[in-house]
């Protein structure tokens, strides 16, 4: 057998990908991107199952009413909080094999040769630091709740 799964790891609260909870619950975790390696942009969120399985064709009817839930709250949150110009939603990549669905924002103002799923490159694009993440992430979170937005 390989390797231990990393987003399990995170789970755990162990290795690189540990960012900061915005919610969880039997079936789903949210969280923000962590801040381990650089400064990003605020609001970049991953909604990932708890049950370790691959892909979207893998999920059971709970966890693919969860995680739609989920992904649908964190993009009205990240719209709330941060009005940017979009938010964007994809499942991509494979060098995780555990299902996580990406929901980030576009900052208002990013210029239109920035790619989409890449506003780290634009340099002069907002930032947030640990002191600004953790009232971000409580903000974010407030959204989650059954009768939130």
């Amino acid at each position: 057998m390989g390797s231990e799964c990393a987003i399990c790891a995170k789970h755990r609260g162990v290795g690189a990908l540990v960012g900061p909870v915005v919610f969880e619950d039997d079936l789903v975790v949210v969280t923000h991107r962590p801040l381990a390696n650089n400064t990003p942009v605020p609001g970049y969120l991953f909604v990932e199952t708890r049950r370790h399985t691959p892909s979207v064709s893998t999920l059971t009817d709970a966890e693919a009413s969860a995680v739609g839930w989920a992904v649908t709250r964190a993009a009205r949150a990240i719209q709330h909080e941060l009005a940017p110009e979009f938010v964007f939603s994809a499942v991509t990549g494979r060098s995780v094999v555990h299902f996580h669905q990406h929901v980030f924002a576009r900052p208002l103002g990013t210029p239109p040769a920035i790619p989409w799923p890449d506003t780290d490159s634009w340099p002069e694009g907002p930032r947030i630091t640990a002191t600004e993440l953790t009232p971000l992430i409580a903000r974010l979170a407030s959204h989650f709740t059954p009768a939130a937005i």
